[in-house]
């Protein structure tokens, strides 16, 4: 019994151990070859330095093509671009009235003005281009849109919506497609911290909530009182645009693009390349203190809010337009310098833009860029730039 035992317990023990030599190898190879393919794949997506890009991206040349110099235009807050780039909508948000351009900065016509009967604003803070070819103006604070039509020129009032959203939720941005009306809204979720979320919907014809589609993380606050908080100034923030079909969203500390298709439903996510993180230095928390200065000065209690911030937003702007993306680096010193990372969608391609400009409110359109910049006498208005084309 031994003998014919012996054989049989030496083979069972011969085949353990077999397959824990394969198990073990197995498990080793696809250790190896995942650690290989993180590597590989990390490889693929350059990282680069906030301090550096001028070094190590190709820089795009640019050319001032000229400034929107109209009469009474006093202080444009919104850039926006109508019927493919040949005209270009700005709104005043001192004198509550919009202003329609030609490509170049010829006024065309105006609308608009402070009030509360139609066609008038008490906030007119986002303008959009619908795909119907008329423009939308939103008055944020007092939840109305109003539609002016295009014709010959002129912009001619059509009809306001009023709009109601649940409490606690804030209108920021509507979208007309051919595939429905589609609007950002922030809601809070708790007021004793100023706690936010942000959330794209698909809108009814009249823009009220009709069905919500997904959630984008809310701005970083700062507590101004108890139950009283704003933006973080150098905090986290969401960033997003439109571009055809698809709704895009960054946040202001990551590289990471995430795309949302409006008429599929389809999401995905993309990092054409990537920011090191922009740890703060003695250098910049002087600048930072100098940034903050108003805010601390009305509340001191900001000042420990500002001592303890360890880094800084990579993007302070967002803006999409022909599958082309154009991310504005944060710039916290005064110089008058503005950087700007451009990608091409389809290629992958990454440039860099380094404008002798101060602006803020990038938009594109028709092969231009435009910002709105101030002036030597502190006048603001807007710059048009036009950027050659990339080398081949």
């Amino acid at each position: 019994m031994q003998t014919k035992y012996k054989p049989h317990r030496l083979s069972t023990w011969f085949k353990f151990h077999q397959f824990w030599l394969i198990f073990m190898t197995s498990i080793v190879f696809l250790s190896c070859s995942e650690e290989d393919y993180s590597a590989e794949a990390a490889g693929e997506i350059p990282s680069y330095s906030v301090d550096n890009l001028k070094s190590t991206l190709p820089e795009l040349t640019v050319k001032a093509k000229g400034v929107f110099d109209p009469q009474g235009f006093i202080s444009p807050y919104y850039i926006e671009p109508l019927q493919e780039g040949r005209y270009i909508a700005v709104n005043d948000r001192l004198e509550q009235m919009i202003h329609l351009f030609d490509e170049m900065g010829t006024q065309l016509a105006s609308a608009g003005g402070e009030g509360r009967g139609p066609g008038e604003f008490m906030g007119a803070m986002n303008l959009h281009a619908g795909r119907d070819n008329d423009l939308y103006v939103l008055d944020v604070p007092h939840h109305k849109i109003t539609r002016f039509k295009l014709r010959d020129e002129e912009l001619i009032y059509d009809t306001t919506y009023s709009v109601n959203h649940e409490p606690g939720s804030l209108l920021r941005n509507i979208y007309v497609t051919p595939w429905g009306n589609f609007g950002v809204i922030r809601s809070i979720v708790d007021y004793s911290s100023g706690e936010e979320v942000y959330h794209l919907y698909k809108l009814d014809a009249s823009f009220n909530q009709a069905e919500r589609l997904f959630e984008m993380p809310g701005n970083e606050k700062m507590s101004l009182s108890e139950w009283s908080h704003v933006d973080h100034i150098v905090g986290q923030k969401t960033l997003w645009d439109l571009d055809g079909e698809w709704f895009y969203y960054i946040t202001s500390h990551n590289a990471t693009i995430n795309r949302y298709n409006l008429r599929t439903g389809e999401t995905s996510f993309e990092t054409f390349f990537d920011l090191a993180e922009r740890e703060i230095t003695p250098e910049n928390r002087g600048h930072l203190m100098e940034y903050a200065s108003n805010i601390v000065t009305r509340f001191p209690s900001l000042r420990k809010t500002m001592e303890s911030v360890t880094v800084l937003p990579l993007f302070s702007e967002f803006v999409v337009h022909d599958n082309i993306l154009y991310l504005t680096i944060f710039n916290l010193a005064k110089d008058v310098r503005t950087e700007i990372i451009r990608i091409e969608e389809e290629t992958g391609n990454v440039h860099y833009i380094d404008l002798p400009l101060k602006l803020w409110r990038i938009q594109a359109g028709n092969g231009l860029l435009y910002g709105i910049g101030n002036r030597e006498n502190g006048d603001e208005t807007v710059q048009i730039l036009n950027l050659e084309d990339p080398p081949n």
